[in-house]
Order: C-alpha cells, then structure tokens, then sequence
C-alpha cells in the first residue's frame, strides 16, 4: 500500500471502521522502546513539587535511622583486611599498625559471627507451601497452584525466583537492621528481552530493504535506542528482588512495620542515563530528544571520598562539559555508558497510580503508570522484621544495641596486643653493671652460637636484665571480655554452645537446659516469622501468575496433568478471599541434618506400631522419611502403588461371604472377652500380697498382662528356692 492511499480520507474511514485503520495499525505495531506519553494518564504541573516535599518529609522522620543501618552494615563488613599488607609473598600487619598507635588490630567481629550462625539456622532450604480452598470442589486447582509455587521459588533461572538467595540477603539485612525487604514484579510479554530481540531482528531486516537514507537514519536511531534497552530487559514472568531498608521511603504517619497503613512509598534506583533516554526521551518533529541528565556515574576511582560514593556510583560534579579522565575514563564512549540517573518510584494508594521522577528533576515525573500488578495490597514491598518497634515503621537492628560491647572487647584484644609488644620490646638493664653491647647480644636471638656476658659477682642475670610489667596486666580483671560476651548474648539469644564453645564446667545441667531453651524461643519465633513472610510474598507472586499466565504458560512448569486444572483469574480480590497459602512449619530447616534424621526414625517407629490399625500412616511415615533423607526418593508412580496396595488391603479385610466380616468381628470380641475372663481368674488365684504388688505395678502405668507375667515370675522363683 503507497503512503498517498494511507493518507486517503475516506479510505481511512473505511479502515478505521473495520478495526484496520492507521491508528489501529500504529498501535499494534509500537515498538516496545516507544513509550514516551502513550500511557494519557493526566497529571497536575503541582505532583511533582508535591511528591518532592514528601520524598523530603520521609527521609527527614526516618531521623537517624539510615545511619544506624549503615554503622550496623559497616561493623557486619569490618574485616582485618585493612591493616594488612602482602609483600614478597608473605602477608602480615602494616608497619603503622604494629607499632604502638589508635589503630587497632587483632579486631575480633561479633556482629559477623552472630549473623553467620543465625542465617543457616533460620534458613537452610527454601520451604514447602500448602495452598488450600474451603471449597472442595477447588482441591485440584489448589493443587496445581500449589506445585507452581514450590517449582518457582526452586527455579534459579527466569521464569524462577532464584528465592534462596534473595531470602538468605533479606535475613541477613533483618539480623542487622531489623528491616529487610522483598519486592515482587511482573515483566509483561511486550516489555520483556524476548520481544526486543524480535524487534532488534525486524528493524536489521528493514535496514537490508531500505531505500533511501532518511530511511536508514530513522532505522538506524531506532536501532540505537533499542539497543540501549536491551541489557536492562528481563524475561516475561514474575521476579524478585532483595532491598535494603534506605532504598524504600515509607509515608512517615503509618507505623506498622509491614506498611499496610501507608498511603504511599517510594523506591530509589539508578537507571542508565541513555537508557532512560531510549525509552522516555520526548518525541519533536521526527527525532526524539534527550532530556534527562546523568546525576552519577559509576565509580572507578580511588581518590574518591567515602562520602562522595553511594553504592560504587560517584556524585557528578561540576557543570558543563564532564570529562571522562576526571571519573577515571579513558575515553567518552565508556564514560557516557556508565552515566546513571537516580529515579524514584512513587506508589501512591490514594489514587493506585505509579509515577517516575528524576531525582534532578521532580517537574513533571517520566512516566505513569495505573495500577500495574493490580493487587489488593497495591504496594509490592515487603518487609521482614524480629522484634517491635512502639512508635516506628523505621525501627533498628539488634545489632544497633551491642555496639558498644563489640567496640569494648576489640579495645581489650588490642590492648592485650600492645601489652605483648610492650613486654617483648622494652627491655631495661643495669648500665652499672652490664655494657649495652652484651645486651644487645643476648637479644639478638637464637643463632646457633654461643655468647658470652659479664655478670657481677652475687647477681643473676634477671638482676641485670629486665622488663617492667606492662599496665594492662596490672589489673587483668578490667581485661576480661566475659561481661562484654553475655552481654551481646542476652541480646541476641545466642549462646556459647550455639558458636560451637563448650559451657563452663561448673555449669548445671538445668543451666545448659535453661539456656537452650532461651535460645530455642527465639530461634523458633524468628522462623515463624520468616515462614508467615514468605507465605505473604509468594502468595501474591501466584496472584501475578494467575492474572496474566494461561493454561499454556504453565504446562512446562507443572506439567500436563497439573495444567489442565490451571485456570486465570480476572478478580485478585475474589481469589484473595476463597484461597489460603501456608508455610509448612519447620520447613525451612534443613531437611537432612541428623537431628532430623533421628527424629524422623524415631518418629517411624512409633507410628509403626499402629500401621496395621490404621494403614493412611503408611503414607505418613514415607513422606516423613522422604523429606528427611535426600538420598530418598519416591517416584509419583511408586506413591501410586502404595495408595493401590492400601485399597487392596481395606478391601480383602472388608470382603467375603454375607456376614463374614461381621462375624470374626463378633469372634474377635468373644475372644477379648475369654482372655479377660482367664485373667481375672488369674488375678483371683494370687496371694493377697500378690495381688496388692499387682495393683502397684497397674497404677504406675505397666499393662496389666505384663504385670501379671511378672508376679507369676517372682512367685514361681519363690517357690524353687
């Protein structure tokens, strides 16, 4: 079709009237990098100062608390690494650090030792979840919902959640500032890599064919911003991801700690300039133009301070033309790809709209987005917190209140290390009596050779040569890290048995019991609250699932005979009501620890024992055992065989001639009946004597069967001897 009969007005109408008009064709065929003001949602000139001055409020009632999570992450990531030095393949202390100066060496990290006992604790495996339905006709359903869940969280690769990962950072952001966070995603078809690189291979086919070179530059530019887009895409299907509590700004009048009462939030991120640029530049005449300016670039330089550098990316400074060399670039061309722009996204409930702003720019926001997961709870973030805060969605970590003690022991190593140096280093003589150059020689060291001194008549050398006891080992009761430990344990409920240390040996067993179960407590609790965490996000990951995934998305992740069960849903709120997900309790533990293993036998043993009475534990007892061994593993179609051998058995014992069955009932009871009858005749023929130790041993809990056999034995004895 020639580009005169497009423009065409009646044949337009035409078109248009039919679905196939120019507007319906440009909408169909939009590139995905193409977005610019598509979206017609209408926003006042007064949001973006307004989302500015609240941005400001946030961080400003936040207070101290982004600097007590930065301090508690510092301590976590404090190594020795910083007084050290590596020269001709040996590795020791600076020469600044072993003298006698404030720098402390010999630093013993608390905070990283407590984290690293607790995360594999409080989670060693992702968890197995349960998803149910007050409707039964819902089970099969429940049931593919259910295997989704479990298959994603297992997944490291799209459409997987990689979960493991994410849930050990978030822990381990929890343990230090008492907020972790979660955020859930979705990436729909059309803004995902797979559609780009379509895109990347339709627009190379078009510049093959082009004829003219307006037409080349056009493709060409679009090429451009296309390829600028593509690193940051990612593959259709939900994600996750693991945040820090001072990326996320909460609305400072909510005070739960999940921010449900909140009626926005904010995130922080750093995009590539250019690639902002690709995909919101503003469109004038036939070229797009770039509006939106670096703030940071990443950082590749040394010199730079501390305080200029936010998570590697450096604060662009000056105005005018920036020169690579100055950030540490050798040319333009890489120092432009690593120009980045901070962005805010802005959740706001009130309206359940998000918006974009650059951080240098809060004019007019990027871009709108209405209402994109859709979900009930509108904000996708989610937060994990171990302890309470009274007046604070912004509380800190326990770490926050052990500080002091970590900083008091490593005061105290230090110094016991300066001690040493000041014991082995200065030595004193009797200049009377002994010349420098025979006490050089005797500390000059083992050589091999023999040395010969002048000592004086009636003295020993210890009278001549010396060294004064240091001031730190004068009082070593002010030397003692003990009250500095139980401390730090009484706070964060680890003790010495957790961190692999024996207990004194003057300590009771009740003591190790008491401190055990202390420890217990709060492990139990924070797993608990993990498990209700992860419930709560994977949950809402399956409501993303089933608004925008059919039948046919899932089938590679469930399998056929699950998939056809799948069903999409056009009512979150309605699914929300009718559905229930769990955390199966305890099983984030590892599942193939030997506790768990002897627990599992134990547990198989006494349930063994009613097997017969009551074949469903069968079932029990292989499941228990399946999860508790990972060398263990049964097929769906050997649990099929276990379920048909068990409706075999219930059947033959319920068969047979009309009658028959509730004959040996009758016969079984008759026989019950003849057994008790001899055993009160037994009973009747004993001693009294006999009897009353009968009645004892009844009343202490021994079966009155066995009992007997025992009085029968004692007097049968008797009666030999």
């Amino acid at each position: 079709m020639r580009d005169e009969e497009v423009d065409n007005p009646l044949l337009e109408k035409a078109l248009s009237a039919s679905g196939m008009g120019k507007k319906q064709i440009e909408a169909d065929t939009t590139p995905v990098y193409r977005k610019f003001r598509d979206s017609r949602i209408p926003v006042s000139k007064h949001m973006g100062p307004l989302w500015c001055a609240r941005k400001d409020g946030g961080l400003k009632a936040r207070g101290d608390s982004s600097k007590a999570w930065e301090e508690a992450i510092a301590y976590y990531c404090n190594d020795q690494s910083g007084h050290r030095e590596q020269k001709d393949n040996e590795s020791g202390n600076t020469l600044y650090s072993r003298r006698l100066n404030k720098q402390w060496t010999e630093t013993e990290n608390i905070v990283f030792a407590n984290c690293s006992i607790m995360v594999p604790m409080l989670y060693a495996q992702n968890p197995t979840v349960t998803v149910t339905s007050d409707n039964d006709a819902y089970e099969l359903f429940c049931k593919s919902v259910e295997r989704l869940a479990n298959k994603l969280m297992s997944m490291k690769t799209a459409p997987g959640l990689n979960f493991k990962n994410k849930m050990r950072r978030t822990i381990l952001t929890s343990l230090l500032t008492n907020k972790g966070g979660i955020k859930i995603g979705w990436t729909a078809k059309q803004d995902s890599d797979e559609t780009a690189q379509q895109q990347l291979v339709d627009l190379a086919m078009r510049l093959e064919k082009a004829k003219n070179k307006k037409e080349i530059r056009e493709i060409e530019g679009e090429l451009i911003a296309l390829e600028e887009k593509v690193a940051m895409l990612s593959p259709s299907g939900p994600w996750t991801r693991s945040l820090t509590p001072d990326r996320v700004v909460v609305d400072p009048t909510s005070i739960e700690p999940d921010g449900s009462d909140a009626m926005w939030m904010m995130e922080w991120d750093y995009l590539p300039t250019s690639y902002i640029n690709a995909v919101y530049a503003t469109k004038q005449g036939d070229e797009y133009r770039s509006i939106y300016e670096p703030t940071h670039v990443m950082h590749v330089d040394s010199s730079k301070q501390v305080e200029d550098v936010v998570n590697n990316f450096s604060l662009l400074q000056g105005e005018g033309e920036l020169k690579a060399a100055t950030y540490g670039y050798s040319n333009e061309a890489a120092f432009k790809s690593a120009q980045h722009t901070k962005v805010w996204y802005v959740w706001d409930k009130t309206t359940r709209r998000v918006m974009m702003f650059a951080d240098n720019n809060w004019k007019w926001p990027m871009w709108v987005w209405d209402d994109p997961y859709k979900l009930p709870r509108f904000f996708p973030y989610f937060f994990l917190w171990f302890h309470e805060s009274p007046n604070t969605n912004s509380p800190r970590g326990e770490v926050n209140y052990y500080l002091d003690q970590q900083d008091a022991i490593n005061e105290i190593n230090d110094e016991l290390r300066r001690s040493r140096k000041w014991a082995r280093r200065n030595v004193f003589y009797n200049k009377d009596k002994i010349s420098q150059a025979d006490v050089e020689a005797v500390l000059k060291g083992d050589d091999g050779t023999a040395r010969g001194i002048d000592v004086p008549e009636g003295m020993k050398i210890d009278d001549i040569i010396f060294s004064l006891t240091p001031p730190a080992i004068r009082v070593p009761e002010l030397f003692s890290v003990d009250s500095k430990v139980a401390a730090i344990d009484r706070i964060t409920g680890i003790n010495a048995a957790m961190r692999g240390a024996q207990f004194k040996t003057n300590t009771t067993n009740k003591a190790v019991e008491s401190y055990s179960q202390t420890a217990n407590i709060r492990t139990e609790e924070r797993i608990d609250l993990i498990e209700d965490f992860i419930a709560d996000i994977m949950w809402n990951v399956i409501m993303l699932c089933l608004m925008n995934w059919d039948a046919e998305d899932v089938v590679e992740l469930i399998g056929p005979k699950y998939a056809q069960n799948w069903k999409r849903i056009t009512d979150p709120a309605d699914f929300n009501t009718n559905y229930h997900m769990r955390v199966e309790g305890g099983s984030v533990n590892k599942p193939n620890s030997e506790s768990k293993k002897q627990m599992a036998l134990e547990l198989a043993q006494v349930l063994g024992q009613f097997a017969n009475a009551a074949p469903a534990l069968v079932i029990v007892m292989l499941k228990m055992i399946e999860r508790s061994f990972n060398e263990v593993v049964i097929t769906d179609e050997e649990w099929q065989m276990v379920m048909q051998t068990m409706e075999m058995a219930l059947t033959k014992a319920g068969s047979g001639p009309s009658g028959e069955a509730e004959q040996q009932g009758a016969e079984t009871a008759q026989t019950d009946e003849q057994l008790k009858e001899q055993l009160r005749q037994q009973i009747a023929s004993l001693p009294p004597q006999a009897q009353q130790e009968l009645e004892a041993l009844v009343q202490q809990g021994v079966p009155p069967a066995e009992a007997l056999q025992q009085i029968q034995a004692q007097l049968e004895t008797a009666s030999q001897g």
